[in-house]
């Protein structure tokens, strides 16, 4: 007969804590995996319209000045960012009423169609003007998923994060978009490196469409078997968007200030540096390869920064990287002006990664769970695509007149407003999310 010591009967009794870790843990998991698998394939879907612009912009919007081309080409990716805060009534509704995991799942399978669609799209030689609406058509598509994918991936990374760890669990959104655009650049590296200007511009651009749709299916498989995070227990709100217009002005405010400067200076200056640079008479493979190694390098300081955001605040990291962000950005068009392509990029990293890593979590922490998907995601939606979406747009208009250093000055003016409102908000890291 054996006797069974004091310390080994409580090495071997499982509390109620213990019993419910591994479910816990097993749930958060599947989190990451859920909005890190979706929310990949969504920004590289979005990101090589950019990219590519440069490539197919004569095929739909045919023009003896290949400027005007690629502007209008560009004018199309805007409308697609105005489409962004619809999806994100529709789709934050659904996330809000239904369940997170629903509204995810509906995101990732809309953002597949739409780049299936663009990949399979007859150009103006063939059908004629239908070509250039029906791109418009799905370009709002995919704006509508976009809208309700920040909403939605958001929240549930939100709630399914530890408390203290809540900003490097957030964090998945922004590196996943970096990694995404990231995937899309690695494809523009291969085919530019693979395929002459006159292959891709006749079929080469229709590529990566194709392998962002096939990635969207297995996406929303992955997706379908993401847990719920909603509280299904509060009453849901009946009217969310006016309850936000109402109750939450000042987080409208921050919100479109802290958002739309990053968004601008990303999509302008990041996302869209490989066609700006190929517009400014650079090396279009040059600027591909700089790009790929900008966002390599962000996949991997935006985590480090928001785990630092959950030791020392939010508030911090913003001031630093938006102050930092707008000093970089006037140094980007000097840089590439003076044909330091590489360097033009590179300036640009270490602000954008402080600056994209606190974003999403510092104002989803402003809003309640039952308005947390409308609120957050309307809000985020219409400061991109007031600001952000009309990036590439105007600073292709301003390298046509001559003017591209003025673009550098508003993407920096914008910022030292950011850094601005982020000294005024409360700090959020240390307190528990709004129920």
């Amino acid at each position: 007969m054996s006797i069974t010591s004091a310390p080994d009967a409580v090495r071997h009794t499982k509390t109620p804590e213990s019993t419910e870790n591994a479910p816990r843990q097993a749930n958060r998991r599947r989190a990451l995996i859920a909005g890190a698998a979706g929310n990949v394939v969504e920004w590289y879907d979005w990101t090589i319209y950019a990219l590519f612009a440069i490539y197919f912009s004569e095929q739909f919007f045919p023009n003896s000045n290949p400027t005007a081309s690629l502007l209008a080409t560009f004018t199309v990716f805007a409308v697609g960012f105005l489409a962004r805060p619809l999806g994100s009534v529709l789709l934050g509704r659904v996330c809000d009423r239904v369940g997170r995991s629903a509204a995810l799942s509906v995101s990732v399978m809309l953002m597949a169609a739409s780049s299936l669609g663009i990949a399979f799209l007859p150009t103006t030689a063939s059908i004629g003007i239908a070509a250039a609406f029906l791109l418009v058509f799905l370009r709002l598509v995919q704006g509508l998923s976009l809208g309700g994918e920040s909403a939605a991936v958001g929240a549930y990374l939100a709630e399914s994060a530890p408390a203290r760890r809540r900003g490097l669990f957030t964090s998945v959104y922004p590196t996943t978009i970096m990694l995404g655009t990231l995937m899309g650049a690695m494809v523009g590296v291969a085919l530019t490196t693979f395929l002459s200007s006159e292959q891709l511009a006749s079929f080469g651009w229709r590529i990566p469409f194709v392998i962002g749709g096939v990635l969207g299916i297995v996406g929303f498989i992955i997706r379908r078997k993401s847990h719920e995070t909603l509280d299904k227990t509060a009453t849901p709100e009946p009217r969310p968007v006016r309850t936000v217009m109402k109750q939450h002005r000042s987080s409208i405010w921050v919100t479109f200030i802290i958002v739309g400067s990053a968004g601008l200076a990303f999509f302008g200056l990041v996302a869209g540096f490989p066609a700006l640079a190929k517009a400014s008479g650079q090396s279009g493979q040059l600027a591909f390869e700089a790009n790929t190694l900008a966002l390599g390098l962000l996949v991997v300081l935006v985590p480090i920064s928001a785990w630092v955001s959950d030791r020392v605040g939010r508030r911090t990291v913003l001031i630093v990287g938006y102050v930092g962000l707008a000093i970089a950005s006037i140094a980007c068009m000097g840089l590439l002006a003076s044909g330091s392509v590489v360097a033009a990029q590179l300036v640009l990293v270490v602000p954008t990664a402080m600056v994209q890593s606190v974003l999403m979590v510092t104002l989803i922490e402003r809003f309640p769970s039952k308005l947390r998907g409308t609120g957050f995601g309307l809000c985020f939606a219409v400061s991109v695509a007031l600001v952000g979406g009309t990036a590439p747009m105007l600073s292709t208009w301003l390298l046509g007149m001559g003017l591209l250093p003025v673009f550098g000055i508003y993407v920096a003016a914008m910022c030292l407003l950011a850094a601005a409102t982020a000294y005024k908000i409360k700090e959020s890291a240390f307190l528990p999310l709004r129920k």
